[in-house]
């Protein structure tokens, strides 16, 4: 049961008890609720596949902690964590990522470097993505209140194949942004490059 999960590896300075109890304070009751089913849809993979238990907890609890708060702090928090110019160009679904693993970083005391870049690539993925960043990734886009066409087509391939499923998130989310002539982040555009570099490399596509 999710409800009894205890943190003992002293990854945060707080207890998950503690840690739900500051996001229903700070988030809106609608991304609140997204946020738990992220949790529950991560764990459900993480148990599928033997990752640390803990540690996909913190990081699907984590992931939209800076959701909410106004964009120029967002944005400041962001380039604190990571100081790449580009930043300054893209909007608050790029930057809450980076700005929810600052905080992780400079509020919760988290040292763990997995734990981490989980939270900071969960919006634009990254080169290499651990197993942990990758479950994360996906929970995201699949928990069960997400409804949208292809939604069904990741979640039954991310039972099967982790990394084919994140590679058919990047090509997804690529052709959504063009269709809607949205702006498509640079790095996102790097990362799904080099995930389908990887796989013909590999003959796995």
């Amino acid at each position: 049961m999710i409800e009894e999960l205890i943190y003992q590896q002293n990854l945060i300075n707080m207890s998950r008890q503690e840690l739900i109890n500051q996001l229903d304070k700070r988030l809106s009751k609608s991304r609140f609720n997204h946020v738990m089913r992220v949790e529950k849809k991560a764990l459900e993979l993480a148990e599928l596949y033997g990752a640390d238990i803990e540690k996909t907890s913190i990081v699907a609890l984590m992931h939209d902690y800076a959701k909410e708060i106004d964009a120029n702090t967002m944005l400041l928090l962001a380039k604190e964590f990571w100081s790449d110019d580009r930043l300054d160009e893209a909007n608050e679904g790029i930057w809450h990522g980076f700005a929810a693993a600052q905080i992780l970083k400079r509020d919760l005391a988290c040292q763990d470097e997995e734990v981490i870049q989980a939270v900071a690539a969960h919006t634009t993925g990254w080169h290499q993505m651990s197993q942990i960043a990758k479950i994360l990734y996906i929970a995201d886009y699949t928990e069960e209140g997400r409804d949208f066409k292809g939604v069904n087509k990741v979640r039954k391939l991310s039972l099967i194949d982790l990394d084919k499923a994140c590679l058919l998130k990047m090509r997804m989310t690529v052709k959504r942004l063009m269709k809607k002539q949205e702006y498509l982040f640079p790095l996102q555009i790097e990362v799904y490059n080099s995930w389908i570099k990887h796989y013909q490399e590999n003959k796995v596509i």
